[in-house]
């Protein structure tokens, strides 16, 4: 790789952080910031993510994951519901809060990457209880 593609690809990453530290709850961990993905992609590709599957998913700590977790649920980013009515198994979805900052981060990095914009599908709508 050359010096000048290195650079950019640094520049882009740096860009990625900056943006997404703008608009989402991730401070100095990985760790909430790899919980939000993972629930938005999951969500997006309309598969079911449980809290057990998401923490097995990420290579965090349980502790650690614990920690970030029940923050993100404590301040309104992610929702859990009962899956099949057991209120044992809970499945991670994200909230409306969480959509809407995740669209304008969205929004802010299309442009900048040179990402094809599909209008219609960029809209994420968290379930209605």
């Amino acid at each position: 790789m050359e010096i000048k593609q290195q650079q950019s690809v640094v520049a882009t990453l740096a860009l990625i952080r900056k943006q997404s530290a703008a608009h989402l709850p991730i401070g100095h961990s990985f760790i909430p910031y790899d919980i939000l993905v993972t629930v938005v992609d999951s969500f997006t590709s309309e598969k079911e993510l449980t809290v057990k599957a998401l923490f097995a998913t990420l290579p965090y700590s349980d502790m650690g994951l614990r920690y970030h977790f029940r923050k993100l649920v404590d301040t309104g980013w992610i929702e859990l519901h009962a899956v099949n009515g057991d209120a044992r198994v809970k499945q991670v979805k994200p909230t409306d809060k969480l959509s809407k900052h995740f669209e304008l981060l969205s929004n802010s990095l299309t442009p900048l990457l040179n990402i094809p914009s599909f209008q219609h599908d960029t809209k994420i709508t968290s379930p209605q209880p």
